[in-house]
């Protein structure tokens, strides 16, 4: 049975916050069934265009620099999201943004997209995450399940 869904963590374990999408796709592994994909990636934009293929349905978690409070939880649609708001900008080779627009130009989100971007302070290298970008992850982590759900 294919996937009704994929979740793809986005994000690097060795720099600090930007290990946030990694930790909610490790959160959600008991907690989703099979009828969900579940994916790492480190952002590079040829892997997240398969990963798009895998269903219907996309949503992403990634560490966001929007200028909010270091692990707030923000919704966005492929439609509305900001253009250069820094989506994983220390790590990531390619800005997430244009992989989406990429990705939408391709037809490989028929269903659109759903970011659940954790505001993320810091990218220094490093493992560990900064306490409110841990809190934010449990949060995340509830928004995702709630998308599932809808």
């Amino acid at each position: 049975m294919a996937p009704r869904a994929v979740v793809i963590g986005v994000g690097n374990r060795w720099r600090r916050d930007d290990a946030a999408g990694l930790e909610v796709i490790d959160a959600l592994r008991i907690r989703v069934g099979e009828s969900i994909a579940l994916v790492e990636s480190d952002g590079e934009p040829t892997r997240l265009l398969d990963a798009f293929d895998l269903a219907p349905r996309v949503i992403m978690i990634d560490a966001v620099v929007t200028g909010a409070a270091p692990g707030t939880v923000r919704r966005f649609t492929d439609t509305d999201l900001p253009e250069g708001m820094g989506i994983g900008q220390s790590s990531h080779l390619v800005q997430l943004y244009e992989t989406i627009a990429l990705g939408k130009l391709l037809g490989k989100l028929p269903n659109g997209l759903v970011l659940i971007g954790i505001e993320a302070s810091d990218f220094d290298n490093g493992e560990g995450m900064t306490e409110a970008v841990a809190a934010g992850v449990t949060d995340a982590v509830g928004a995702v399940l709630g998308e599932l759900e809808s």
